[in-house]
């Protein structure tokens, strides 16, 4: 059993530090104790003053409040252009250069909170952490909003089916598909 106090007390500290710890984490790690842990951190939460948000805090809640995707914010601060990210990741994870372009359609659905980040492979989050910045956990929470599609219904024959491509096969899954998505 996982020692609440000592869990309490590494939260407090980093907290306190500046840092931004993930209760979740910290409850994860107390196991059957997670109740009583979070009651000690909600308390204290309660108690101390709430710091002041940096910069970058405040133009991510700006973003992420004008509905616009806080991790496009994150990274055209920095400088990085979408090209950069693609090609870091092509590169770092050794992936097929002729691949590139569904990377990039991918990364950009990520960006735009239409991919799931928890199907993405950490290791594609790694290197977009290391081009974008730490905060890229806390952007990627961030989802776009829903699209709702109103059923059209078109009266049309397998001919045109085939001429718009909607009755081709999908292509198989490859290594791309499973990093952004976990796989099928």
């Amino acid at each position: 059993m996982a020692d609440v106090v000592a869990l309490f007390e590494e939260y407090a500290a980093a907290y306190s530090r500046g840092d931004r710890p993930r209760a979740q984490d910290f409850l994860e790690r107390a196991g059957p104790a997670a109740d009583e842990l979070a009651k000690l951190i909600d308390r204290w939460l309660r108690a101390v003053p709430v710091p002041e948000p940096d910069e970058e805090t405040t133009a991510l809640v700006a973003a992420w409040a004008a509905g616009e995707p806080p991790l496009v914010q994150l990274r055209s601060r920095r400088g990085v252009r979408v090209d950069d990210v693609v090609d870091s990741i092509v590169t770092s994870l050794g992936l097929d250069p002729a691949k590139r372009e569904k990377v990039k359609r991918y990364y950009q659905r990520l960006e735009q909170g239409l991919l799931d980040p928890r199907r993405v492979s950490r290791r594609v989050l790694a290197v977009v952490r290391g081009q974008v910045g730490e905060r890229t956990t806390e952007a990627l929470a961030w989802r776009g909003p829903e699209l709702r599609v109103e059923p059209a219904y078109y009266r049309a024959g397998p001919e045109m089916a085939i001429a718009t491509g909607m009755a081709a096969e999908p292509e198989p899954e490859d290594d791309i598909d499973r990093l952004f998505t976990g796989g099928r």
